[in-house]
């Protein structure tokens, strides 16, 4: 594992000559938070053989152990604006993992998510002989089209989403739906005492998106009573989440750093939009969705919002408004309030109801431990 600011400059230096033929070389490229979670929870699975995992990850895939190429913090964007705010990173990052693929002997390339630079970056491995599985390919999650160079640029694809598999293995693809691996995680991470109390706060996996959001939850909970935990991304920085609470009026918060526990033994969560609204309806925990952004975003929001229905994935998989979402000018504390307070009521069960649906759509729960076993057979062709 190589760690430090420095690492983008002298990886492929370090690297050079390394490798052993013996060993599967695996190579994750993960362009935010949730895709560093799929990479790390996917190398778990190769604890204990003779592996060489490296790649583009962050704070978990570190930990699990991916000696990291580029480090995607920061990456995550939503919308045009923040796309342009990180593009210079992401550049960078994406010519650090090009040289390290150039680097040894190929293996398989694991894609996750993130088009943005991860059908270049599947383009080129393939070019240069990887073998490509990409996972969670982007926009799978849409009933009308996929990613239309997918098929060219990949020998296996493994989506989150049936019909995703389908469209794609009739482009030409050889595509799986193994069922949607939050499941597996989910299920992995444990159960709960069956006791739940309080508030789950969930104000978002970037920093912008922790400043925009917190003034007005904190707002709209300025009368509870009860306890409220706010979950902490892996790469927040704990001081940084402080001060932005401190910020809006509140000295101390309860932080919590294991997710699923914390879905899982809380009344109702206030959950930033972005997969943790799926994360939040597999814990069984009532949820209310929040999302605010700055001006420009506001204005990005204001011109597309005709263009779709819903923004939370349990909604867009529905087909229906089962979790109240609160978005840009409508997430103001008495909107939030009023939400969190029908949860904590009668509104719990009719949205417990619509999680037994969405577990129907999302399959089975052992999607990881088919996607290792894939990714082995690739890699002895």
């Amino acid at each position: 594992m190589f760690e430090g600011h420095g690492i983008e400059k002298s990886y492929v230096e370090i690297m050079a000559g390394r490798g052993n033929l013996d060993e599967m070389r695996l190579f994750f490229s993960a362009g935010e938070a949730s895709g560093d979670a799929y990479a790390a929870a996917i190398a778990k699975r190769f604890r204990g053989e003779v592996v060489r995992a490296e790649g583009v990850v962050g704070a978990r895939g570190r930990a699990m152990g991916i000696d990291v190429v580029a480090d995607n913090r920061d990456w995550g964007s939503i919308g045009i604006f923040e796309s342009l705010r990180v593009a210079p990173r992401v550049l960078r990052g994406y010519r650090t993992a090009l040289a390290a693929l150039a680097q040894g002997e190929p293996g398989v390339c694991i894609p996750i998510d993130y088009g943005y630079m991860n059908i270049k970056l599947a383009r080129r491995a393939k070019e240069v002989g990887w073998k490509v599985l990409y996972f969670v390919p982007p926009g799978s999650w849409r009933k009308t089209k996929q990613g239309v160079d997918l098929p060219e640029i990949t020998n296996e694809i493994v989506t989150p989403f049936e019909w995703s598999a389908e469209i794609l293995n009739k482009m030409g693809g050889s595509a799986h739906w193994f069922g949607h691996p939050l499941r597996q995680m989910v299920a992995e991470s444990g159960g709960a005492d069956g006791t739940r109390e309080g508030i789950a706060v969930l104000p978002g996996s970037r920093m912008h998106e922790i400043e925009s959001n917190v003034p007005a939850i904190a707002a709209a909970l300025q009368n509870w009573t009860g306890r409220v935990r706010v979950s902490r991304a892996p790469n927040v920085d704990s001081g940084a989440l402080r001060g932005v609470w401190r910020k809006a009026g509140v000295d101390e918060i309860e932080i919590e750093t294991e997710l699923y526990p914390l879905l899982k033994s809380s009344e109702v969560a206030i959950v930033c939009s972005g997969t943790a609204t799926l994360e939040s309806a597999l814990c069984d925990c009532p949820t209310v969705v929040v999302y605010r952004g700055n001006k420009i975003m506001e204005l990005e929001y204001r011109i597309r919002k005709p263009k779709f229905d819903y923004i939370s994935l349990p909604n867009i998989l529905l087909g229906r408004g089962l979790l109240p979402e609160l978005i840009q000018w409508d997430a103001e504390p008495r909107k939030i309030w009023g939400e969190v307070k029908e949860l904590l009521g009668v509104g719990a069960e009719r949205q417990r109801t619509g999680f037994r649906e969405l577990e129907e759509i999302l399959g089975p729960a052992d999607a990881l431990d088919r996607t290792a076993d894939l990714i082995r057979e690739l890699a002895g062709r």
